[in-house]
């Protein structure tokens, strides 16, 4: 048998699983494990951990805690990564907020608004001079 990555892949084809979320969500809905959502769901998107590929529509807000997120679907509301890794090639309605992580949005995106938090202001200390 050659030994090739799609042989690899046969051999071991649990290795790359991603849980398939589809059909229509009422309520919020938590990520914690490696997800392909085609869902629509009325209602938040939180991921605390692993990486969720999001293809469908938010009808509420997408909070990124923790892990990686690749967004080519609609959020309605605002996306927020909170410590995580986002690429946007989709459309979001509301704010783009950068809390902390890294976050991409393609300049094909169709966004409300970009945010960044502001750096921690560090509080100026005038120095004593002892004569």
């Amino acid at each position: 048998m050659l030994h090739s990555p799609a042989n690899e892949l046969a051999r071991h084809p649990t290795d790359l699983a991603m849980k398939i979320v589809d059909g229509k969500r009422m309520g919020s809905v938590t990520v914690f494990e490696d997800t392909l959502m085609l869902a629509e769901v009325v209602g938040d998107v939180i991921l605390n951990r692993g990486h969720l590929e999001l293809k469908g529509r938010v009808l509420g807000n997408l909070f990124v805690r923790e892990g990686t997120c690749r967004m080519l679907g609609i959020v309605r509301g605002n996306l927020e990564n909170e410590k995580g890794d986002v690429e946007v090639f989709g459309t979001v309605h509301g704010k783009v907020i950068t809390k902390s992580g890294y976050t991409y949005v393609n300049p094909g995106s169709k966004v409300g608004s970009i945010e960044h938090a502001a750096p921690a202001k560090r509080e100026e200390t005038k120095e004593a001079i002892s004569t």
